[in-house]
């Protein structure tokens, strides 16, 4: 096995600063030429982060305290506020945050397969079309990639050292991750079992539980803002009975799922709506949560063929290789794009599968989140924060092809004295 391919340390840090300042232009260059305005606020994380930045409190209408959309855009969107931005400001934040991606998949891949193969995953993230345009988007994509990118990082940085501090910032980033998107809650999972199998002797129970309080402590802050608010201790969110049902229901079953529409038309999915404001108005908004998971339950319970029909076109839509609705050619480029980095990462996974936990908690990572959006409404967007995943194990493809050759049973070579690389016994 040859050795890891390197450049010069110096040269190493400047090609990336020029890959992470490439990174930035493309996404800037594709909100100003190709978008031209400033996003429409569909999911009211704009609405909330005024009220928030006003003194209004969390809520999308005045004193109507909510726990609809989970806190962590919303945040981030306040702080930008709160600093004199406007909505320009704010992609400007998220274009950052989207170049910053590029270079966590670099650290990721050069312990790895090294710095000449770090600087390529940190051009496939660069470059990923799916991350430029979600950088345009008021949505948690953009920082929820980075925040996906960091969990990981930060949680093998931890496996590799011996300083507590390092299971805290892990946990407490990936607990960040779950008041932004709360899928990924089931990071702790992946977490909890890497410390257990790569983490030797007595340490193993104490630095799960440093993670654990850690990756806990967003959550139990935001629980204690809702019950002192809302009367009831939500750790997340009231939003995902409604989008449990908005995938489980006879109306889209018939018109997509078993029908002729590719997309649900605007107009029966507007109808839809309206008729489930209307059966929920009055009730409060936990109680609207649990009613549209109990008749979601109810399609899901009714017929097993259908419900089974709709998860495998849930998995469909969350992994096609490009969105429904988009122009031939767009189709043609961004599928080209995504087939070509899921095929170099399947093979990816299978060469670096013994360097380090990486390709295991990545593994689980897509198989959790496939499986999660299964049970709820899917699409292509929900998918990229995790393309920097499939950056790195493409970035280790490439490697095994034109440089460092990684046969089948190679372990990682030690980077250092505290190196724990090797499952505990």
């Amino acid at each position: 096995m040859t050795e890891p391919a390197t450049i010069g340390r110096r040269d190493y840090r400047w090609e990336l600063l020029v890959i992470i300042v490439v990174a930035l232009a493309l996404r800037l260059s594709y909100a100003i030429v190709v978008v031209g305005k400033a996003p429409a606020d569909t999911d009211r994380y704009l609405a909330v982060a005024e009220n928030l930045v006003s003194g209004r409190g969390y809520s999308m209408s005045p004193d109507a305290p909510t726990a609809y959309r989970p806190p962590g855009y919303p945040m981030l969107i306040a702080l930008v506020k709160r600093s004199g931005g406007g909505d320009w400001s704010l992609i400007l934040t998220q274009c950052v945050l989207g170049a910053l991606v590029a270079y966590v998949a670099a650290v990721l891949t050069r312990r790895l397969v090294g710095d000449l193969w770090a600087l390529v995953a940190a051009v496939v993230v660069a470059v990923d079309p799916y991350e430029i345009a979600v950088s345009s988007l008021l949505m948690t994509e953009a920082f929820f990639s980075l925040l996906v990118a960091a969990s990981v990082a930060l949680l093998i940085r931890a496996l590799r050292g011996q300083r507590t501090v390092n299971y805290a910032t892990a946990g407490l980033v990936s607990g960040v991750g779950a008041l932004t998107r709360p899928e990924w809650l089931l990071f702790a999972a992946t977490a909890v079992w890497s410390i257990l199998l790569w983490v030797p002797g007595k340490r193993r129970a104490w630095r799960v539980a440093v993670f654990v309080v850690a990756a806990c402590l967003p959550l139990a802050l935001w629980g204690g803002r809702n019950q002192m608010s809302m009367g009831q201790t939500i750790f997340t969110t009231t939003h995902g009975g409604y989008t449990h049902r908005l995938a489980y229901n006879a109306v889209f079953y018939d018109q997509v799922v078993s029908g002729k529409n590719e997309t649900w038309p605007a107009e029966s999915l507007a109808a839809w709506q309206g008729r489930i404001a209307d059966e929920t108005s009055g009730m409060s908004e936990m109680a609207r949560d649990r009613w549209n998971s109990k008749m979601a339950g109810g399609f899901v319970a009714a017929s097993a063929k259908r419900a089974l029909r709709v998860a495998l076109y849930e998995a469909r839509s969350f992994w096609r290789p490009a969105p429904r609705p988009a122009g031939v050619w767009v189709k043609i480029g961004l599928s080209v794009f995504f087939l070509v980095l899921a095929a170099l990462s399947v093979l990816g996974a299978y060469v670096a599968w013994r360097r380090g936990p990486f390709v295991a908690i990545a593994l689980y990572v897509l198989a959790a989140e496939t499986i999660v959006h299964m049970y709820y409404w899917s699409n292509v967007r929900m998918r990229v924060p995790f393309h920097p995943l499939l950056a790195v194990l493409a970035a280790c493809a490439a490697a095994s092809f034109f440089g460092r050759k990684a046969p089948l049973g190679a372990t990682a070579p030690a980077v250092s004295s505290e190196n724990v690389y090797s499952p505990a016994v």
